[in-house]
């Protein structure tokens, strides 16, 4: 590690003093930066700061870094030689680059274990360091959706970018599928529910046009994947008889998404506005998703007709809103560098 001769007395002065002194302490201009965390499946985010500063004046840059337990910090320029820099020891880390080497430098470090798994859901409350222009996620294989601030988001083979203070991430591996097949009016159709809970008791009711099932845990994301062939918007959505929050997030040909996070455990129903009279245009509901639909590449792991995603992968970034109340200024969708997810069946 090189540390950058001009600044040491000043990581000598931060790392004597202490430490509500050191988070106080701005020793140089913020740069302008993107940052790319590629999570993999152990939930370690492996993280690349870009930085491209181009101010006029000569004053150093100061890169804040993301919190978590930092390992293999390297700082390097575009072509890989090592920069020199200092370090302002607070919590999180800050780093200072010299005024000349500060075009295109790349900072790159891992956070160990930051994303937790519990039950089978991955999370990580994330904070975004302020000089941040935003941050690009890319997650495990098989990752095609995540929950920002409890909101679903469905990313097919897109990656996730954040732009904001911070907001609370939260993805399946592999996410089971259990299908229901319902038959009505001489048809059969497939019902899909994503989630890690266990569901069972599926009823449908005609006269009622509601779709049912119980579910076994409180607090933990669930999709339903329903045929609009069979049961048409608007929806309601209730728990236990009492009404939950929920999203209607994403539209293909035949089928309508609706994701959940129920605070207790028992019987979901969704009752809608028709039955048996096909597909209905997405009106004014509390959608996380603005632009175009998420590409056809990527499945939704759901065997039977229509239960991918589907429309064109021409859109390196797809805008995501409507989360702004919950504390999230903006999310954008972003080019995945991964793999696909394992492939699955086609409509």
């Amino acid at each position: 590690m090189e540390i950058l001769p001009s600044l040491l007395v000043i990581s000598i002065l931060l790392l004597s003093g202490s430490q509500a002194f050191g988070q106080q302490v701005s020793m140089g201009e913020a740069p302008h930066e993107v940052v790319k965390v590629t999570i993999d499946e152990t939930g370690t985010a492996h993280v690349t700061h870009v930085i491209n500063s181009t101010a006029a004046n000569f004053k150093p840059i100061q890169v804040d870094t993301i919190s978590g337990d930092m390992s293999n910090l390297t700082i390097t320029d575009s072509k890989g030689n090592p920069v020199e820099y200092a370090k302002i020891q607070k919590t999180p880390l800050s780093v200072i680059i010299n005024a000349s080497q500060r075009n295109m430098t790349l900072i790159k470090y891992d956070l160990t274990n930051v994303v937790t798994n519990t039950d089978g859901v991955w999370k990580w409350n994330y904070y975004e360091p302020q000089d941040t222009d935003f941050t690009a996620f890319h997650f495990p294989k098989g990752v095609d959706m995540v929950w920002a601030n409890g909101r679903p988001v469905y990313l097919g083979n897109l990656g996730l970018g954040q732009h904001g203070n911070g907001f609370t991430l939260q993805y399946i591996i592999n996410e089971p599928v259990n299908i229901q097949t319902v038959q009505f009016a001489g048809k059969n159709f497939a019902v899909g529910v994503r989630t890690v809970a266990g569901v069972g008791d599926y009823a449908f009711d005609q006269s009622l046009k509601a779709y049912s099932f119980n579910v076994d845990k409180a607090n933990i994301p669930i999709t339903v994947i329903i045929p609009q062939d069979l049961l048409s918007g608007p929806y309601v959505v209730t728990i236990n008889g009492n009404a939950t929050l929920h999203q209607e997030f994403h539209y293909n040909a035949t089928h309508a998404w609706i994701g959940l996070d129920p605070l207790k455990s028992g019987t979901v129903q969704i009752t809608g506005g028709a039955v048996g009279q096909g597909q209905t245009t997405p009106g004014s509901s509390d959608s996380a998703t603005v632009g175009s639909n998420p590409p056809s590449s990527d499945n939704s792991g759901v065997s039977g007709s229509g239960l991918n995603g589907s429309s064109d992968n021409t859109s390196t970034y797809l805008v995501i809103g409507g989360i702004i109340a919950a504390g999230v200024a903006g999310i954008v969708i972003v080019k995945k560098t991964r793999s696909k997810v394992a492939p699955k069946p086609k409509p």
